[in-house]
């Protein structure tokens, strides 16, 4: 009897090592997360063309569109951003042109950033900034609503023709 209880212990010996020893194996691994949320940066123009109907050499016009062209700039980046306006080249048709300090812009902002369109510029003026955002405007969802016009005018010598370029807007951090 005795020897069995001792064979009886041994093994449970055994298998109380063996267990534990498969017990204590572990291992572990781990990984970053992350994740980058950008903030909204948008321009939008609510047209896409407007013309000054028919001039006269000599004549002066404002753009047909009485309500002008509005551009909305929008940023939750938080950020500062400015708005420019350039003119791509001179109204042009085929090899004659009518100079950029004829072709001019001014308007309206609902933003409440710094306006730089309160008086008429053209666009031969080397100032394209139209827009500075305010604190408020670089930080949150509000929109700045910059109303714009143009006037134009034919020199005396312009020849016949149908003149056309094109006007950007562009947003910038």
């Amino acid at each position: 009897m005795k020897s069995k209880l001792i064979i009886y212990i041994v093994f449970l010996t055994y298998c109380l090592l063996c267990s534990s020893s498969y017990a204590a194996t572990q291992t572990t691994s781990s990984i970053t997360v992350s994740v980058t949320v950008q903030g909204s940066f948008s321009l939008m123009v609510n047209s896409d063309s407007f013309d000054f109907a028919r001039m006269a050499p000599g004549q002066t016009a404002e753009m047909t569109r009485s309500e002008g062209i509005a551009v909305t700039g929008a940023s939750t980046s938080g950020n500062p951003w400015y708005l420019k306006v350039t003119a791509e080249k001179p109204l042009a048709s085929g090899i004659s042109y009518i100079p950029n300090e004829n072709f001019s812009w001014y308007g309206t902002s609902e933003g409440s950033g710094t306006w730089y369109g309160a008086k008429e510029r053209n666009f031969a003026d080397p100032q394209e900034i139209a827009y500075i955002s305010s604190a408020d405007e670089a930080d949150t969802s509000g929109k700045a609503i910059n109303n714009f016009k143009f006037k134009l005018h034919a020199p005396e010598d312009t020849k016949p023709g149908y003149y056309t370029t094109t006007v950007m807007f562009t947003m910038t951090e």
